[in-house]
């Protein structure tokens, strides 16, 4: 078995990490312009261009499954010279819009593609489709997720685990959900923020960010939907005093406030944990699943829960469990109760659980 990983940043190398050290013992071949140092042991390196076709084509020759995990600006193209290939790809890469509009070109090919293979959008849309199919529908979905500090440090009370800019834009980026079956996309800074309480974190904060993605076309008659972000008290209230400043409406304000921030709250420094609570309804009907993980062996609990989520989705291409050509959201997967609960396995192999569904009759 033949995996290459493109992209050799933190994320796609916890991704090959992930996939070398499996029973299967995959031939893992991190691919990019220049070799990452902290390659992990026994993956391989290979110089390629994700950009140009001829150079993808030749990577791929052999290979069972690929693994996109790029920066946002180049996602797309990327995708679409690997979806030419043919080969199954899973893309953990964030772009504005999943990249649905591709899915003829991976039909044509025979690519079958999985896209937003992350926690949240990734897990979190399984989870979602998974109520959808043991319920028949839905009257609800809503989603809480939050990778925070386990000790948030006094005033900005969190820390930087992914690039600044892209924190930024889920304070800025209009929150896209569904009110009373109509489409809402309030700013996250001008909507209510809600407080939300766990047994085992305590109080925290949540607002609403656009993270609902392709669940909302997947399951356009659900009237009620939404992501929340989760955050520790205090923190909202001070991105609500930049945003209303204006600081994230001036690019060179915004670029600046994001280096002061990796500069003084790096992730290496604030050790984070990682919840996700998905609850889904249908009269009076529930189901809740919740997922709490932390900083563990150099990996933080945000790069582990994305990874390994997408680790395990490149292992179902590779196997062949899932062949169907096209660009597919992560709500087809749940779709199939045999490929949920194998996703669900994976990540729980790994140290990663999520509780059993609570089927709860109101």
């Amino acid at each position: 078995m033949k995996i290459v990983v493109v992209g050799g940043g933190m994320q796609g190398r916890v991704i090959a990490k992930n996939l070398r050290e499996r029973e299967e013992s995959p031939e893992v071949t991190v691919a990019d312009l220049r070799e990452p140092a902290g390659l992990p042991e026994g993956v391989k390196f290979a110089s390629a261009d994700v950009l140009d076709e001829s150079q993808v084509r030749s990577l791929m020759a052999g290979t069972d499954a690929a693994v996109l995990a790029v920066p946002s600006s180049i996602a797309r193209a990327a995708l679409a010279n690997l979806i030419k290939s043919g080969i199954p790809v899973a893309d953990v890469s964030f772009t504005p819009d999943p990249p649905l509009d591709l899915d003829a070109s991976a039909r044509s090919s025979g690519a079958c593609c999985v896209v937003d293979c992350g926690i949240a959008p990734g897990l979190s849309h399984i989870l979602v489709a998974a109520a959808h199919r043991e319920l028949g529908a839905l009257d609800s979905a809503r989603i809480w997720v939050g990778g925070i500090p386990q000790d948030p440090p006094p005033a900005f009370r969190h820390a930087i685990y992914f690039n600044p800019h892209d924190l930024i834009a889920e304070y800025v980026r209009p929150a896209r959900a569904r009110v009373g079956g109509r489409g809402v996309a309030p700013a996250p800074m001008e909507a209510e923020f809600e407080s939300f309480a766990d047994a085992e974190l305590g109080d925290l904060q949540a607002f609403l960010s656009d993270g609902l993605r392709s669940l909302l076309g997947s399951f356009p008659q659900v009237p009620e939907m939404s992501e929340l972000t989760l955050r520790w008290p205090g923190h909202l209230e001070t991105m609500r005093t930049l945003w209303k400043l204006g600081v994230f409406h001036h690019d060179e304000a915004s670029h600046q406030l994001g280096r002061v921030l990796v500069d003084r709250y790096p992730a290496e420094q604030h050790p984070d944990v990682l919840i996700m609570v998905v609850e889904a309804a249908r009269g009076k009907e529930r189901r809740t699943w919740r997922l709490i993980d932390r900083r563990r062996e150099g990996q933080s609990a945000m790069s582990r829960t994305t990874g390994y989520t997408t680790a395990a989705v490149a292992m179902l291409l590779a196997r062949k469990q899932f062949t169907d050509p096209g660009v597919h959201a992560p709500e087809r997967l749940g779709a199939s109760p045999q490929l949920t609960r194998t996703i669900i396995d994976d990540l729980a192999a790994r140290g990663i659980s999520i509780s059993a569904p609570q089927a709860v009759h109101a």
